[in-house]
């Protein structure tokens, strides 16, 4: 019998294996990190003993809630055994190259651009690689800061920021783009409450704000292909994601998808119906009642696991205190841009790790994956 393996239990394992492999003492900073994600595991568990789930749900969210500390783990491990983290830099922006260079390939070879819907692309491209983000924050810092200044042939290093570059916009992926954004104020220091800081956060509000007084005045239409496409969901995505949806036909397929979002997050909350649920949540294992059958991905469901809304998920299974408790998580890797060090090099990497911070406050609003950060830090 063929056994069908997820990419979910590869990365498990994947981490398992490092952690066993490179096994070592952690620091303190770490295990103030960590102290976060294993206080919203406990809860989900002891929320779920007055739910009474299935054993296969339980056990299925129980890994979903644990895969961001064995990944932390695994990665502060790794970064400790990696002595050259040049090196490293290099091979991690040569594998995501030639990631690229597979997506690039594969849209082009399956995809009649001419009446090809931006869906369409990213069904068969994918819908985000947070991985050259990172890689075109590094090459972009790289003119400044000599230490990520890896690729020592210029013309090598354009091809690849060119690559790199041609596949990123080819996911039409909001959350990169925003990622991209932060993540470069980030590493020159900006995302810190400063004069400076405040003046360039300020002008990317605007332009943002400038650019949605665009969409909204627009006549952008859902069923174009191409970029137009692309804008609509820009324009739609406030509404997508803040707009309570309790009553929805689900044979109008085009109000429901552009609603989708906030149809089953206002569904989570409706059902966080009684004092304890609403403190401590629902628990591992709890479903969300769709109210009818929908077909995601191959099957028909009526009853979903977890939600694009990542606030709204965690309030679903931990409750308020879980919420809470994963803000003073982000806060805590937010508040790596104010650590004082001498080290031009630790202040960098310092500003990039608080960058994640950032965007993980902004990308859990339409991200229902409970955010995992594999960074590979040593704190």
């Amino acid at each position: 019998m063929l056994i069908q393996i997820s990419i979910f239990e590869v990365h498990y394992g994947i981490f398992l294996l490092l952690i066993f492999i490179c096994f070592s003492k952690v620091s303190n900073n770490l295990l103030n990190i960590l102290s976060y994600l294993l206080i919203i595991l406990f809860i989900t568990v002891i929320s779920s003993f007055f739910q009474k789930p299935t054993l296969y749900n339980f056990i299925k969210d129980f890994a979903y809630f644990t895969k961001p500390i064995v990944a932390l783990v695994a990665g502060y491990l790794l970064a400790k055994k990696m002595y050259d983290f040049s090196s490293f830099l290099r091979v991690f922006i040569y594998l995501t190259t030639v990631i690229s260079i597979y997506h690039i390939v594969s849209i082009l070879t399956s995809v009649d651009f001419s009446s090809a819907s931006v869906s369409k692309i990213r069904t068969i491209g994918g819908i985000s690689n947070l991985a050259e983000v990172v890689v075109l924050t590094i090459i972009i810092s790289s003119y400044k800061f000599n230490f990520l200044d890896v690729i020592e042939n210029k013309l090598v290093k354009k091809i690849v920021f060119s690559i790199v570059l041609v596949s990123f916009f080819l996911y039409f992926s909001r959350t990169m783009v925003v990622a991209l954004i932060i993540l470069l104020l980030a590493v020159y220091g900006y995302v810190k409450i400063t004069s400076k800081g405040l003046k360039y956060g300020l002008l990317v509000f605007s332009s943002f704000l400038l650019f949605y007084i665009y969409l909204f005045n627009a006549n952008i239409q859902r069923e174009k292909p191409g970029l137009e496409s692309f804008l609509y969901k820009m324009k739609i995505a406030p509404s997508e994601i803040f707009t309570p949806v309790r009553n929805i036909d689900p044979n109008n397929h085009a109000y429901l998808w552009d609603h989708w979002r906030a149809y089953e997050a206002t569904l989570a909350i409706d059902q966080i119906n009684t004092p304890v649920t609403f403190f401590i949540g629902k628990g591992a294992g709890s479903m969300v009642d769709l109210k009818f059958k929908v077909y995601l991905g191959d099957s028909e469901m009526r009853y979903i696991p977890a939600i694009h809304n990542g606030y709204v998920n965690i309030f679903f299974k931990t409750g308020i205190i879980g919420i809470v408790i994963y803000l003073l998580f982000l806060l805590n890797i937010y508040l790596f841009a104010y650590s004082k060090h001498s080290s031009q090099k630790t202040r960098t990497i310092n500003n990039l790790i608080a960058g994640f911070g950032i965007y993980f406050i902004f990308s859990s609003l339409i991200i229902g994956e409970y955010i995992i950060l594999r960074i590979f830090i040593c704190l």
